[in-house]
Order: structure tokens, then C-alpha cells, then sequence
């Protein structure tokens, strides 16, 4: 038995010899028998592995009582047997105390307390509805959800992801909404990227992202749009280590609308996804071919801004949106405090510039700003880039073929959504 428990421990100590935040206490418990206690310092608590741990020992030890199984001393609210050397280091990585006696292994969860805590949502602010948002911790994550959804049939099922970081994903749904070929299908999906390291949820979202260009994967760091979307029978994915949580097989409409009920903020939120898309589409191909679709004084109107500009409508419109893409990355990677204030401020100067220089013509900068402020409404990363890709697309064909064109886009745009398999069902 010594021999066993020897090796073991000095296995574990040399294997971890480079760690200088891994801890090996030894405390005698009689005169042949030791107990070890490993844990990382930086993982674990003390004050827990005092409470639970070493002072149940020293206890024992003071009032001179044998010892038979470790784990009727130990205390703590989860004690787990240890089946195999290798599991220790599973263990150990996750926050875990591991307690070796003789052939006995046994690991008690005393993680330390390095999140941020619950707080407001940064990326969804919310007027009324909660304030609460998830946050790195995924135990804190999971009773979010549970505190709302109070059912027997709430299924979590969980596996450990990547080769190296062992993030432990959660595939969270309610039963008796979610069909079992659906569960399977996911479940398939997840496990051929099993071996691939997960460190947020981008990392698992890429890998299983089911089409390039439209998105299928909602991110939302709120509980309140979670528990909404496993209350109308969509699967989630709780990811260690994140505070965004992935809702599987969206749909497109779950994107432009994810949570109001408001019906004019409905229409409103889809007559912006139109105008972000289309508007400068319309303009390019109603100022090159269609001339006569404009009334007369507009379009002498139009003629008469455009008359000192250098460059094609196309390319002009072209040049403004580089520069508003230019601007909205900055105020996104700017510090809050000072980002919204200094994007405004370069648009204001240059918009205002490139007018007096004749670069760009007074109805383009309308046209741009519409579009852009219509596009502010969204925050999904994949879906701004699905919508910069509809625009770029619409934009060509519309200087290529007129309205003629555009109208050919949009078909094809409406097959291509419509291609997009969500579950066994429509994307659209």
C-alpha cells in the first residue's frame, strides 16, 4: 500500500516540478500511514482546503482517532472518488483538492473565486427587463438558467472539450420540447471537434457553425433571451470560461428580432435590415439607369452635387463605406469612454471635408449615414458581416445591371436563405 501511495505522489510531484503555484502537503496520521493533499494555489481557496480538508485532519489526529476511509473526514459540498492515477490531474486542473490515503484518492471541489461576478449586460442593455448577465463562471452560468426555468425535463449534459484546455461545454435544452434527432445531430456535431481546444465560445461557434456567410449561431450574455429561446424549443450551448452563451439553429429572424414583443419596434427593427442592405444599392442604380424612376427636379437636383465630383457614384459610394467601416471598428476597440465621442467627431470632419474638397457629393453622405445608423441596430458580429456581404453584393450588380440587376440579387439572396438548414426546417 505505501509503495502504491509513494509512487503516485511522487509521480504527480515530478510531473509538476515546473509549477511553482502547485502545492503537496504530507501530514502523518499515525506511525506508517500519510495523507497527501495536492491542489494548485492559484486554483483553489485555502481558507476551503483548511476548513474541509486540513483541519478535519489535525482534528482527528489531536483527539487520537484512527483512521479508516479518508472520506468520512473530509468535508465539503462535493466529494468525488478519484478512479484512476490519471484522473488526478483532470482533477487538480479544475480547481479540485485531490487527497491520497493509501490506495484511496479523493477530490474535493475548493475553487477559488476568480470570476468577475455577476453583472449589467456590456453588449444587450436592457430598459426593463433584468440587468443580470452571465459571466466567466459556469456554475454562477448554469443557476442563471435554473433559476428561471424551474423543470424536471431542463436536461444539461455536459463533455469536456479540447485536447489541451478541457473546457467543459454544456448542452442545455428542455426535453419534451427538442426532438431526439435533433439532440443527436448536435451531439454528432460536437463530438467530431471533441479533440479541437476551446477557449471562448468564437472557438466552438466557428467549428460548428453550419453556414459561412448567414449566420445559424445566436451569442447572448443575458439568462432572460436564454430561458426564451429553451421555452420555444432551441438547444443551447454553455461554455466554461465565457459569458456568452450559444443558442443553436437560429434563425434569421431570431437575429434581427431576438427578444421584443413590441410590435412597432418589430417592424422597425426589419425596415432597418432592409434600408442597411438596400439603400445604396437604390441610389447607385437609380442615378446610372434608371434616371427615370427619379422626379425631375430631384434628379437635376442630384445632377447639379454631382457635378464637381471626380469619381463614379459606385466608386464614391465605395470610398464612404470604407470609411464608415473604418470608423465603427474604431469606436468598437476604443475604450468606452471616449470611443462613441471620437468616431462622431471623424465623421462629422471628414464627411464635412470631402464635401468642400469635392470627393463625394452632399446626397452620398445621406445616403451612407442611413445606411450605417440602420445598421447600428444590430450587434451579432456574423450577422453585420452577412449584412456587409448583401450590400457589397447588391451594390455591384446594381451598378452592373440597374435595378434589373438588384432585383436578380435579391432572388438569389432569397434562395441562398432559404437553402439554410436550420434543424430540419426553414432559415428564414
Amino acid at each position: 500500500m505505501v509503495n502504491f501511495m509513494n509512487s503516485s505522489v511522487q509521480y504527480i510531484k515530478d510531473f509538476y516540478k515546473d509549477n511553482p503555484d502547485f502545492i503537496l502537503r504530507k501530514i502523518d496520521v499515525n506511525w506508517k500511514d500519510k495523507v497527501y493533499v495536492l491542489f494548485f494555489e492559484s486554483l483553489c481557496d485555502s481558507g476551503s482546503i483548511y476548513n474541509f480538508v486540513l483541519k478535519n485532519l489535525y482534528d482527528t489526529n489531536n483527539f487520537s482517532k484512527k483512521i479508516f476511509h479518508i472520506e468520512r473526514v473530509l468535508s465539503g459540498p462535493k466529494l468525488v472518488k478519484v478512479e484512476s492515477e490519471e484522473k488526478i490531474f483532470y482533477y487538480l486542473e479544475n480547481g479540485f483538492c485531490v487527497v491520497i490515503f493509501k490506495k484511496e484518492i479523493w477530490a474535493l471541489e475548493v475553487k477559488a473565486n476568480i470570476d468577475r461576478g455577476i453583472t449589467d449586460s456590456q453588449t444587450e442593455p436592457n430598459m426593463y427587463g433584468p440587468k443580470d448577465a452571465f459571466c466567466e463562471n459556469y456554475q454562477k452560468n448554469l443557476g442563471l438558467i435554473k433559476r428561471r426555468v424551474k423543470s424536471k425535463n431542463l436536461i444539461c449534459d455536459s463533455v469536456d472539450v479540447g485536447e489541451y484546455t478541457k473546457t467543459k461545454i454544456s448542452l442545455i435544452y428542455i426535453k419534451d420540447k427538442v426532438s431526439n434527432k435533433t439532440i443527436n445531430k448536435i451531439k454528432n456535431n460536437l463530438n467530431k471537434h471533441r479533440f479541437k481546444d476551446v477557449v471562448d465560445s468564437f472557438d466552438i461557434s466557428k467549428n460548428i457553425e453550419s453556414n459561412k456567410v448567414f449566420p445559424t449561431i445566436f451569442k447572448t450574455e443575458k439568462p432572460a433571451i436564454v430561458s426564451q429561446f429553451l421555452l420555444k424549443g432551441y438547444a443551447v450551448l454553455l461554455i466554461d470560461n465565457t459569458p456568452f452563451v450559444l443558442i443553436l439553429d437560429a434563425k434569421l429572424k431570431d437575429f434581427i428580432n431576438p427578444s421584443t414583443t413590441d410590435k412597432f419596434v418589430i417592424i422597425l427593427r426589419y425596415l432597418c435590415f432592409i434600408l442597411t442592405v438596400l439603400t445604396p444599392a437604390i441610389y447607385i442604380a437609380l442615378i446610372n439607369f434608371n434616371q427615370e424612376a427619379i422626379p425631375t427636379s430631384l434628379l437635376i437636383n442630384f445632377s447639379e452635387q454631382r457635378s464637381g465630383v471626380p469619381f463614379p457614384a459606385i466608386i464614391e459610394a465605395f470610398i464612404m463605406l470604407f470609411v464608415c467601416e473604418i470608423l465603427r471598428e474604431t469606436d468598437i476597440r476604443f475604450p468606452s469612454s471616449y470611443g462613441s465621442s471620437a468616431s462622431i467627431l471623424g465623421a462629422l470632419i471628414l464627411g464635412d471635408a470631402a464635401v468642400n474638397a469635392g470627393i463625394v457629393s452632399p446626397i452620398m453622405i445621406i445616403i451612407i449615414a442611413i445606411t450605417f445608423i440602420t445598421n447600428l441596430i444590430f450587434t451579432e458580429i456574423k450577422l453585420v458581416w452577412a449584412i456587409r456581404i448583401m450590400r457589397v453584393t447588391f451594390l455591384i450588380t446594381s451598378s452592373l445591371l440597374g435595378l434589373y440587376g438588384l432585383s436578380l440579387a435579391i432572388i438569389l439572396c432569397l434562395i441562398e436563405l432559404a437553402n439554410v438548414k436550420v434543424y430540419e426546417g426553414s432559415y428564414i
